[in-house]
């Protein structure tokens, strides 16, 4: 039986950075809408596929982005924190389209920094604002704190977007000072701060 071997381009174009696997029943058509991008765009962006109407699950397509992604950045500490205290954030692609960033981090009881009940992870993009939400422990002591914030379609993560964990009071709505944070540097996704 031939198994068609998945194409794969050498490089994508500035405004294309992304990259997205194909799976079995996306089209062309889906994708564009998906990414909010015309079919044309699409193509005349993605050679090493010579016919658009023909996808194979597994080909890997240049998309809309302004960093490569999906991609990871480690989260460093600010000031003084516990021993063992660190996180990631991993940006890719939203289930309904768009960008998530999702956030995972080992860090103590949020009162070990004061009268706080939880933890904020925030991603804050240059010209376009903040977007946070509220992260979650698992029963581990000391717990792993997560959550993916889903960004709005208008919205895309760029080079110099500022990641960061910070404790918050869910009755007061006082946030503490920034525990974990990354920058999102130029052409890739590692953390540089």
């Amino acid at each position: 039986m031939f198994r068609q071997q998945p194409r794969i381009p050498q490089n994508c174009p500035p405004a294309f950075l992304g990259r997205y696997t194909v799976l079995p029943g996306d089209t062309f058509f889906t994708l564009a809408q998906m990414f909010r991008v015309r079919i044309e765009a699409l193509a005349v962006n993605n050679p090493h596929i010579p016919n658009p109407n023909v996808l194979f699950p597994g080909d890997v397509l240049c998309v809309p982005g302004l960093i490569p992604y999906p991609c990871c950045t480690v989260l460093q500490p600010r000031g003084r924190v516990p021993f063992g205290t660190g996180g990631v954030a991993y940006v890719n692609f939203a289930p309904r389209g768009g960008q998530a960033v999702s956030f995972m981090a080992t860090l103590p009881q949020p009162t070990v920094f004061g009268n706080f009940d939880m933890y904020t992870g925030e991603i804050f993009i240059p010209g376009i604002g903040g977007f946070g939400n509220q992260l979650f422990a698992s029963p581990e002591d000391p717990p792993t704190w997560s959550r993916r914030i889903d960004l709005p379609t208008v919205a895309s993560v760029m080079p110099n977007s500022r990641i960061s964990i910070r404790p918050s009071n869910s009755l007061t709505g006082a946030s503490g000072p920034i525990i974990l944070e990354g920058i999102i540097r130029g052409g890739n996704c590692q953390s540089q701060s």
